[in-house]
């Protein structure tokens, strides 16, 4: 079940959140250098008159009217009225020296007839513009122009929700500085299949991207990068990967990174990995992730190490070095040297007088061979080093 979020007020938002000083210097110093189109009618008539059924409007008109700051909502469920960038909206009044309606262009918004909402305009274009409008002007009762949008009288929540997150959605195709999880989340309650499968695809593992799963267990902060893993390694290697991660409750917060490489071992190696776990009745794969994310720290405290801890993911991905290589074949490398230092430590063999369970010398068609021919050239050298050496 979709979670819906309850509407903010735009300027109540710039009253709470930028400093009232801050707020001062721009209304003192700063005017509105144009004059908004004049002639338009009122934003609260057309609202009245629609929602009596007077006048001459229909469901599904957008109606250019002037509306007040005040009357201006913004809907966190899709969009992101509490994320909105203040210090942005300064610099920008700064840089042009005050409020310009010209340059502002029109705001959108939909007026809402759904009973939670009647009556409120929620924007899908103009967050920032009523923002700054409000930080020159210092009232919530001056106005700009709208294109309001009519939702039709009998309207869902959920209906108006997916209209809406979809007008912001292509709105923000035009913008390149959206984040990456804001644009899941719109896209999501926009209906867009992939946003719907990718959710449900991570909700399999109690996996919440951009806020869309209540009471997820674990996080994924970059939506892309398990596309990205579905894409190259496909579904089962991803879901692996993730069943195997989660199951061990290795981090809350999961890095995309760890989702690629994680997921790239499994495509490359999960052969290997199978017949140590039929010969031995393991999960070596699971087993390895429990013994580095938790058992580690208490084994090097034993030992009386100088600074024990667990391995973190990022120890395990960074490929800073290689200009942070897409594939992550550095982590690719750091997981065969987890799971082979693992299978040594437990005894498990797959190979009489091989050295480790995944073979460096197995030939042509071996597991690292194959992986092998998939790494890009300049990072290519490094790779049998980072598969062989300690790094944490």
């Amino acid at each position: 079940m979709k979670l819906y979020k309850e509407l903010l007020r735009i300027v109540d938002l710039v009253k709470s959140k930028v400093d009232d000083k801050v707020q001062e210097e721009l209304r003192t110093l700063f005017n509105t250098i144009d004059v908004a189109p004049k002639g338009l009618p009122l934003m609260e008539d057309v609202v009245r008159d629609f929602l009596m059924g007077e006048g001459n409007y229909s469901e599904g008109d957008t109606v250019l009217c002037l509306g007040k700051l005040y009357d201006f909502w913004g809907d966190p469920t899709y969009n992101r009225p509490d994320e909105i960038d203040f210090n942005k909206c300064a610099q920008n009044i700064r840089n042009v020296e005050g409020y310009s309606n010209t340059a502002a262009d029109v705001l959108s918004g939909y007026l809402r007839t759904n009973e939670r909402d009647i009556g409120k305009v929620v924007l899908t274009k103009g967050n920032h513009r009523t923002s700054m409008k409000y930080l020159v002007e210092g009232s919530s009762d001056v106005r700009v122009p709208i294109a309001l949008k009519l939702h039709k009288r009998d309207i869902t929540l959920e209906e108006a929700v997916i209209i809406e997150a979809r007008d912001h959605t292509r709105d923000c195709s035009y913008r390149s500085n959206q984040k990456g999880d804001s644009k899941f989340k719109s896209n999501y309650y926009a209906n867009i299949a992939w946003a719907l499968e990718l959710f449900e695809f991570a909700k399999k593992f109690s996996i919440g991207i951009a806020g869309t799963l209540p009471d997820a267990k674990f996080t994924l902060p970059s939506h892309s990068y398990l596309s990205r893993a579905l894409r190259h390694y496909k579904a089962p290697a991803v879901s692996y990967f993730l069943e195997a991660f989660t199951d061990k409750n290795c981090a809350t917060e999961i890095a995309g990174n760890t989702i690629v490489a994680g997921s790239a071992f499994v495509s490359y190696f999960g052969n290997d990995v199978a017949q140590v776990d039929r010969k031995y009745g393991v999960d070596s794969f699971g087993d390895m992730l429990q013994f580095y994310f938790h058992d580690w720290k208490a084994l090097m405290v034993l030992i009386k190490d100088p600074d024990p801890a667990n391995i973190r993911q990022e120890q395990i991905t960074d490929s800073s070095a290689w200009n942070n290589t897409p594939a992550n074949e550095p982590g690719i490398a750091r997981l065969v040297f987890l799971y082979n230092s693992f299978c040594k430590r437990e005894g498990y063999v797959l190979k009489q007088n091989a050295k480790s369970v995944i073979p460096f010398d197995g030939g042509n068609k071996s597991s690292w061979q194959v992986f092998m021919e998939t790494v890009s050239e300049p990072i290519r050298p490094s790779i049998y080093t980072l598969a062989n050496t300690k790094f944490f």
